[in-house]
């Protein structure tokens, strides 16, 4: 071959040929480079990432360096790793059509037009052609830019907007605007090709429908674990640790697992003459155990399993009879669970629903109340405590298990022994998911005590949203619960 006339499509100038190949991505997407373009827009719309793109070049032009407010440099880092791995899977479906293009069918002008006005969004920035073959779009974003060139530019981005000078003339302005444009070319081609393409095609009708949930589609599961025999292995790794680091544990009941990320539940019954705090040894005890695997635990004193078995707590109940005892110290004794009907069962749902959920549903509505007036200070005191309290109606309707703990995240975590649908709401995955979030986590103790707190508007205006469909989501647990009895 002569040289200069290498016609390889992964070789450019002169970079070797294993340059071009994907450097972020895991063996599994790039097999399937698909997901990643899924995992993409689950992160945000397209709109919200050509916002985020935008104000990253910002910020690379200008003087400023970008520190967002709540989670520091680590919001760039996150949008820096998405592009990344968007290039390298566009580049990869790129390769598969030009190898296959026979294989895809041909959009014609009355598809566009229906597509046009049932999608929730259609691209502007692409041509008739690119409209109805978005690989001719992805093709012009590689023709002059191959994906390590593109590696090495956002690289540059990353560093001048993190560093409180703009760009130098290392970085032209032509070569700017040129990977700019091109971002958001290729953003509005992965846009097509996920809604033509994948099962999780986005419409306008599911925005009026987003804040319904099928109660058709909720099963929710029990405290009756069944470990693999590879869990089996795991739980005695845990169990000797524990008792290695806590010898005032009397009992360890595995109560079930949840896989993402996979996580051990655990309640431990300690000594009634330990003076350290129930919830300081479950702490030591997770911190212990992380180095073999998540562990949540729920501590408790001896004597408190033994009242509650006497009275026939309904959690209590469930865990001594379809609990996975992990381990039993031989001096400990308790008594024999109580049988509960179905009536008993039901009476102690609504109990709870009707004294804590209706609460959190006043806390809801009297947020709206604030909002509406624009004190959005304690609007977002109200939704947390709304959360807190649709968290414990929930929590003890279901499991029968009394909350005394304010910790939100704990309490989400504890609502994955039944139902994945509460942690969902919230969609934790994402940049404004989690920053969402963490406005509703502080926002208890920001507003009594912090007199500068003063969330923006348009974050709590997510936030309500948020909770309105936490709020209806966990109501549809609760009936499906008593559906389930009946």
């Amino acid at each position: 071959m002569e040289a200069g006339k290498n016609k390889s499509p992964m070789y450019f100038d002169n970079y070797a040929p294993w340059e071009h190949y994907p450097k972020t991505l895991s063996h599994k997407e790039q097999l399937n480079p698909l997901t990643v373009v899924m995992d993409f827009f689950s992160t945000d719309s397209l709109k919200g990432h050509k916002r985020d793109l935008k104000e990253w070049r910002s910020f690379v032009t200008t003087g400023k360096h970008f520190d967002d407010e709540r989670h520091g440099p680590g919001t760039l880092l996150f949008t820096y790793d998405l592009n990344l791995k968007l290039l390298e899977a566009m580049y990869l479906l790129w390769l598969n059509y030009r190898n296959r293009s026979w294989y895809f069918k041909k959009v014609s002008d009355t598809q566009i037009e229906e597509e046009k006005e049932l999608w929730v969004y259609f691209p502007k920035n692409l041509q008739l052609k690119e409209q109805a073959n978005p690989y001719k779009a992805v093709k012009q974003v590689f023709k002059k830019v191959s994906p390590q060139q593109y590696r090495e530019y956002l690289h540059e981005w990353l560093h001048f907007a993190l560093y409180n000078n703009p760009a130098d003339e290392t970085l032209m302005a032509s070569e700017l605007i040129m990977v700019y444009e091109n971002l958001l070319k290729l953003y509005s081609a992965a846009w097509l090709i996920h809604q033509r393409e994948t099962e999780r095609t986005k419409l306008k009708k599911d925005l009026v429908n987003e804040q319904k949930l099928d109660l058709s589609q909720l099963t929710l599961k029990a405290i009756n674990p069944d470990p693999t025999a590879t869990e089996k292995l795991a739980l005695e790794e845990i169990k000797s640790v524990i008792l290695k680091r806590c010898p005032q544990v009397q009992m360890i009941i595995h109560l079930g697992t949840h896989p993402e990320p996979f996580t051990f539940y655990l309640l431990i019954l300690i000594g009634d003459e330990e003076k350290t705090p129930e919830h300081e040894v479950g702490n030591k005890i997770e911190d212990n155990c992380q180095y073999l695997a998540h562990v949540h635990t729920i501590v408790h004193k001896a004597n408190s399993a033994k009242e509650a078995l006497n009275i026939g707590r309904r959690f209590w109940s469930a865990v001594m009879e379809k609990g996975f005892i992990v381990y039993q110290s031989p001096e400990l004794l308790l008594p024999e669970h109580q049988e509960i009907t179905k009536e008993i069962l039901i009476e102690r749902a609504k109990f709870n629903w009707e004294r804590w959920g209706v609460q959190g549903n006043e806390f809801l509505k009297g947020a709206e109340l604030y909002r509406a007036d624009s004190n959005f200070r304690l609007a977002a005191f109200l939704l947390h405590q709304s959360v807190e309290s649709v968290l414990k109606a929930i929590i003890q309707a279901i499991l029968g298990y009394r909350v005394q703990m304010h910790n939100l995240s704990r309490l989400l975590r504890l609502t994955l022994l039944f139902s994945d649908e509460l942690k969902n709401v919230f969609d934790l995955r994402t940049t404004e998911g989690a920053q969402i979030f963490t406005l509703l986590q502080n926002a208890y103790s920001q507003s009594r005590y912090n007199s500068s707190f003063e969330p923006d508007e348009e974050s709590v205006r997510k936030l309500a949203k948020g909770v309105t469909l936490f709020y209806s989501t966990a109501e549809s647990i609760y009936l499906q619960f008593l559906k389930d009895i009946k």
